[in-house]
């Protein structure tokens, strides 16, 4: 049986503002739902993430084991969804960039049996969701000031980086999951061949 995992994932400290609702198969992988989460919340995906879940650590690297320092890590790239034992109410967490860190705080919702196998090129899917992301190299406290300053001001005054040297306003009210789903997929193979391949 093929299961359909349901997660609600939210920024920390912004959980009621820039969240998502994702459903994913139980066989990807827990790096297949990190990637997810970075394309949903509008990462670049340039820097290392690591996922904490029933006191047990999944880095992003393939082998995470190489130093020393990293013997209690396991890999996300090689652990699937349906080995984890989720129990619905679970709560994981993943932090990416260790320098200026963005935190997610994932919520297991439950599942539904994968109905038809043709299905499941469907996911992962966005169910539901508001506030357009995160901002890279700044960390989920910074983030949340620009936020608050947005919904005081009713406008934005961030920018970030955008494609060939622009500079785009930043305006986490502006979120559109057609668009987000329409773009998903493309994006999550896109961050899984740069941390994997």
């Amino acid at each position: 049986m093929v299961k359909v995992l349901k997660f609600r994932v939210g920024i920390e400290g912004l959980e009621n503002k820039i969240w998502r609702v994702i459903e994913i198969i139980d066989r990807m992988t827990v790096a297949d739902l990190a990637y997810t989460i970075l394309a949903t919340f509008n990462s670049r995906a340039y820097h290392l993430y690591k996922i904490y879940y029933n006191d047990n650590i999944y880095d992003c690297r393939l082998n995470p084991k190489l130093t020393k320092y990293d013997e209690d890590k396991l890999s996300a790239i090689t652990t699937k969804l349906s080995i984890l034992d989720l129990k619905e109410n679970d709560l994981m967490e993943m932090e990416y960039d260790y320098g200026s860190p963005t935190t997610f705080y994932i919520t297991y919702l439950g599942y539904e049996e994968l109905k038809n196998y043709n299905d499941a090129k469907k996911y992962p899917y966005i169910v539901d969701g508001e506030g357009l992301g995160m901002l890279d190299d700044r960390s989920s406290y910074a983030l949340k000031d620009i936020v608050l300053e947005t919904d005081k001001l009713g406008y934005s005054n961030c920018y970030f980086p955008a494609i060939y040297e622009t500079k785009k306003i930043y305006d986490y009210r502006k979120y559109n999951i057609k668009t987000d789903n329409k773009n998903l997929k493309g994006l999550v193979l896109l961050i899984k061949n740069g941390y994997e391949v």
